[in-house]
């Protein structure tokens, strides 16, 4: 019995060791690292927001890197990095760029970037360079260009549509816009030597000093300042991206995209992510301080990272690295290049005018920047960037290459092919800041408008009352004023409408100019109004019209507010109807009336009380007269009919939008009578008398009524002596016809002119 419960027993040792031996085998090829050495690689603890350093799960497909620039590898089974020992850095020149981090905590990061506790800064990783050249896989990161200002409701993609070939296409140039502020973002500073990093001064607000390389005791986190509101024309690019799918099922935590400036964005990592930018119009890099990321019209790079800190994402890969080819954004090679964007015209910058023409152009009071301010983006001059150092005050020293001109991106050398803009000397003219040069007559500057009289009004969708004299004389005129105006480089197409509604035509309103095409240029930026004469009297109803036109041949700019409906008819081999594509950006009723009004436009409210002059004829039907001596002759009262005719000038206050006068008008003329048994009276007399018309409306004041007056009459006799000159009193039923019209208004100012109406 004991021998056989001993061979069982041998039996259970012998099979516990064949199924232990398979297991023991690779543990045999682990690298043999003694306890201090297992102490080191022990990680430290993980900040607040960080993942636990795990190993990575197994994956059931493998990741594929393929195209990738480079892969840094942690030997197999690392899960820590044991103290600093000069690892590769968390992603490529990180020690040599800004850094801003945006929705994860910063800290760790910076640590890491320093010289800190990280996966690979213990030494053992290897970095793997795969292709340096343009790839394909990481051209395909970059899936849109889009832009987005206050204006507008939904981003405007303004590259990424695909052509008929496949090939993704540029369908609007932003140039044109302006630039979003990017100051109030914070940024890391390049981590220093120690020696650098004890000579570098304290940073600017908002901006850690430099820190030296390994000082990893304490990291402040860096905290944004309070972003400026934006302008309404304010344009932000955004990068539309995706992670190439045969790697996306790695498990990476954080994504770093570095520009070619040395500037850095690191963001949590998502497999489809948008990255905003700054297109940098003219010059070069200028001076990298990690709050944006800048592309360039001519095209460029960015490199796209993603990398873990504490574990690795797939296997024993740490950080992967895929350069992107950015397309440029403007288009020198096509026969029908992409269209520029332009801002839409604001409510006052449209105005329609019919004063004197200035003998120089006057700066309009939205024209020019305010003092300090920055000048307008767009190739039409330099301009700081974004996040740049504030303008120096009043005495400071210019730093060097300001006096060339300082190009959007800060100062630099402008590359090859970028925009080139005005000479520095036209640009600070053009700010109104600095005297002309010397040897240069000073310009010329028109007279101060009087404020007093009726001026230019902005095409507000409001309504306006003009005497017809400047519309039949042709002295009107659409004007684009503001300060975007100056940004025009290229020719903006509108079309301009001047219908009559107060009349139709075949059920419509009558159309009063043939050709309403308007190509805008900063040179030429006013549609002059043809004489009127046809089809227009002097009471009328007009309706002026502004319509955006993205659609016409002649023009090269889009407006903002149309690019998003017109995208698809633009790059279409039939582009459709241009007048459907047209869109009202201004309008103005007008009101041209023959009695009130000035040499200009003036608004209903200023033209509401205005008092007109007009010349009648009086033709008494019967009157009821005084003797013109009471106390010498009798009888008091006589009465004759149709008994004198005369002239008048009348005064009465009129209404040109309700066409209608005030009831009573104030009479200054003279009777010639017939009294009868041969005398003949000459009277001159003040009196009122009735404007209530019984024939046509407006300007028309024939009508019926008394009128009553007082005055002298010069009373002859044929047959005997002259009675001489005698006072008058009178009532009479009148009838009063017609009018030749001088006119005057509650400005104090007067125009003459002839009615010509029906």
């Amino acid at each position: 019995m004991s021998a056989r419960r001993s061979a069982m027993f041998l039996s259970a040792v012998a099979l516990a060791a064949a199924l232990a031996a398979p297991a023991a085998a690779p543990a045999q090829d682990e690298p043999e690292t003694d306890a201090g050495a297992a102490e080191e690689a022990t990680p430290a603890a993980a900040p607040a927001g960080a993942r636990s350093a795990t190993s990575a799960p197994p994956m059931a497909v493998p990741a594929d890197f393929g195209g990738s620039l480079q892969v840094v590898r942690a030997p197999a089974g690392t899960a820590g990095a044991a103290a600093s020992g000069g690892g590769p850095e968390i992603f490529p020149d990180a020690r040599r760029v800004w850094m801003s981090v945006r929705d994860t905590d910063p800290v760790p990061i910076e640590a890491a970037r320093r010289g800190g506790r990280w996966l690979c800064s213990g030494g053992g990783c290897a970095a793997q360079t795969g292709d340096p050249g343009q790839s394909p896989i990481g051209d395909q990161i970059l899936r849109s260009i889009k832009l987005q200002t206050p204006t507008l409701p939904l981003p405007l993609t303004v590259w990424g549509r695909l052509s008929e070939d496949g090939q993704r296409l540029l369908d609007f140039d932003p140039v044109l816009l302006g630039r979003r502020s990017y100051r109030h973002v914070c940024a890391y500073r390049p981590v220093a030597p120690v020696d650098e990093a004890a000579r570098s001064p304290a940073g600017a607000p908002g901006v850690p000093a430099a820190s030296p390389r390994g000082n990893v005791d304490r990291v402040d986190a860096c905290r944004d300042g309070r972003p400026e509101p934006p302008p309404p024309d304010a344009g932000e690019l955004t990068l539309g991206m995706q992670w190439p799918r045969q790697s996306e099922m790695a498990d990476f935590h954080y994504l770093a995209i570095v520009d070619s400036c040395g500037n850095a964005r690191v963001q949590p990592f998502q497999r489809t992510f948008t990255v905003p930018v700054l297109e940098v119009a003219s010059g070069g890099c200028g001076r990298p301080d990690g709050k944006v990321l800048r592309v360039f019209p001519g095209g460029g790079w960015l490199r796209v990272t993603a990398f873990n800190l504490h574990e690795p994402a797939a296997g024993n890969v740490v950080n992967a690295t895929y350069r992107v080819t950015i397309p440029p954004l403007e288009n020198l090679v096509e026969s029908n290049p992409a269209r520029l964007l332009f801002p839409d015209p604001l409510a006052d910058d449209l105005k329609v005018d019919c004063g004197p023409t200035p003998v120089a152009p006057r700066a309009d009071p939205g024209s020019a920047p305010p003092p300090g301010s920055a000048r307008p983006p767009g190739p039409m001059g330099p301009a700081a960037a974004p996040g740049g150092p504030a303008a120096a005050p009043p005495g400071a020293s210019a730093p060097p290459r300001a006096a060339a001109g300082q190009p959007r991106g800060g100062p630099g050398t402008r590359p090859a092919g970028a925009r080139q803009g005005p000479p520095a000397a036209a640009s600070t003219a053009a700010q109104g800041g600095l005297p002309p040069q010397a040897g240069l007559p000073p310009p010329r500057r028109a007279p101060d408008a009087d404020p007093s009289r009726p001026g230019p009004q902005p095409l507000a969708h409001g309504a306006v009352v003009i005497s017809p004299a400047p519309l039949r004389l042709g002295n009107c005129r659409i004007r684009l004023t503001g300060q975007t105006k100056h940004r025009l480089v290229a020719p903006l197409a509108l079309h301009v409408s001047l219908t009559r509604t107060d009349q139709l035509r075949g059920g419509a309103p009558i159309e009063l100019l043939q050709d309403g095409t308007w190509i805008v240029t900063p040179s030429s930026a006013e549609f002059p109004l043809p004489p009127l004469a046809e089809d227009f009297d002097g009471d009328a109803r007009l309706r002026l019209a502004v319509h955006s036109d993205p659609l016409s041949p002649q023009g090269k700019v889009v407006l903002l507010s149309d690019a998003g409906r017109v995208a698809s008819s633009l790059r279409s081999t039939d582009p459709g109807d241009p007048e459907r594509a047209r869109r009202l950006v201004g309008s103005v009723a007008i009101h041209s009336v023959p009695l009130c009004g000035e040499d200009n436009f003036e608004t209903l409210e200023a033209a509401g009380s205005c008092f007109r002059a007009y010349l009648t004829v009086p033709a008494m039907l019967a009157t009821l007269q005084i003797t013109r001596a009471p106390w010498v002759e009798k009888p008091l009262v006589t009465r004759s009919v149709l008994s004198a005719v005369g002239v008048a000038l009348a005064i009465d206050r009129y209404d040109p939008v309700e066409r209608r006068a005030f009831p009573v008008a104030a009479q200054l003329g003279g009777f010639v009578q017939t009294l009868g048994e041969g005398r003949v009276g000459l009277l001159g007399y003040v009196g009122v008398a009735p404007t209530v018309p019984i024939l046509g409306s407006g300007g028309n004041t024939t009508s019926f009524g008394f009128l009553a007056g007082i005055g002298l009459e010069y009373i002859t006799n044929e047959a005997g002596p002259d009675e001489g000159l005698k006072p008058a009193a009178f009532l009479s039923a009148v009838v009063q016809v017609g009018q030749a019209a001088p006119q005057i208004s509650t400005s104090r100012s007067a125009s003459f002119g002839t009615y010509a109406g029906d």
